[in-house]
């Protein structure tokens, strides 16, 4: 049996067994980070790849581009938690044809990065492989609120977003590259105020069915309701990955109070369902980006 066709979400399901879950505040399984208490306030920690040809291409970006970007991927998992970056761990592994200039711009996005949201670079790894340049990258932050895991997600709640989507989509279509910032401050916000975040690193519809697959909510989204920028469309929002928005999920009164607007709702039911102005099912061509699917 291939891994092709599986599904990152079924994967995850049958490595569990092997993750340490006990003593944390968020396991394994239950979030993209692990959280755990540390002498009165929170530890959160996650880690996240970029891959040459898949999350970046060096043939319309460059590489301080490159860099930029996974560090402000890894960061969106940070922000949802809202965690203030501390520290990261970078590991690279290039072929040895790449150039020198490339290696090095890419840690200059990701320093430019590190050093606008204060986050330390303290070290990490690099190897060589035979095929393209792999980018991982450990990101530790520290909140003094406990945040709420995907898992806790219950049906009634309202969805929101911290701003437009579709900007990640145009860019990617006009080969455009688009230096985003983590949410750091927003995130910090709504989590305060008792809402539960997620970064849309893989677009609203896998990030949907993330919470379903931890919480067992399902969601009904509202596709004419989505917030968008100029230029996307609601298939932009949908599927559009590398967002620095958030999406969030709580009592509507919360929600509203925290200044978003729901465009969705959740459910007893699992499945995750978008529907048009008329509340009836919309035939999709879109899904968000799963490496497994």
């Amino acid at each position: 049996m291939n891994v092709e066709g599986t599904g990152e979400l079924e994967l995850l399901q049958r490595i569990l067994p092997f993750l340490a879950t006990q003593g944390f505040e968020i396991p394994a399984g239950e979030d993209d980070t692990a959280v755990w208490s540390d002498h009165g306030s929170y530890t959160v920690a996650s880690c996240d790849m970029a891959v040459e040809g898949v999350h970046f291409d060096l043939t319309w970006m460059t590489a301080e581009d490159a860099g930029w970007r996974a560090l402000a991927q890894a960061l969106g998992d940070l922000a949802a938690k809202g965690a203030t970056p501390a520290w990261a761990l970078t590991s690279i592994a290039v072929p040895k044809t790449w150039q020198v200039e490339n290696f090095v711009g890419l840690y200059k996005g990701m320093s430019a990065l590190a050093h606008e949201t204060g986050l330390l670079i303290v070290g990490g790894d690099m190897s060589s492989v035979d095929g393209p340049a792999v980018l991982s990258i450990t990101v530790v932050g520290r909140t003094v609120s406990r945040p709420l895991a995907r898992s806790q997600a219950k049906p009634g709640w309202a969805v929101a977003v911290t701003g437009p989507l579709g900007a990640a989509a145009l860019a990617l279509k006009a080969r455009k590259p688009l230096r985003l910032m983590p949410r750091l401050d927003e995130g910090r916000r709504l989590n305060q105020a008792g809402l539960c975040c997620g970064d849309i690193s893989d677009g609203l519809l896998r990030e949907m069915e993330k919470f379903a697959a931890a919480s067992h909510a399902g969601c009904i989204v509202r596709a004419a309701d989505i917030p968008l920028v100029e230029g996307a469309g609601w298939e932009d929002a949908l599927a559009s990955g590398e967002e620095a928005e958030l999406v969030c999920v709580g009592p509507e009164d919360l929600i509203r109070r925290a200044g978003l607007v729901p465009f969705g709702l959740l459910t007893e039911d699992a499945a995750v369902k978008v529907v048009g102005a008329d509340g009836l099912p919309l035939q999709l061509r879109v899904s968000g980006f799963d490496h497994f699917a």
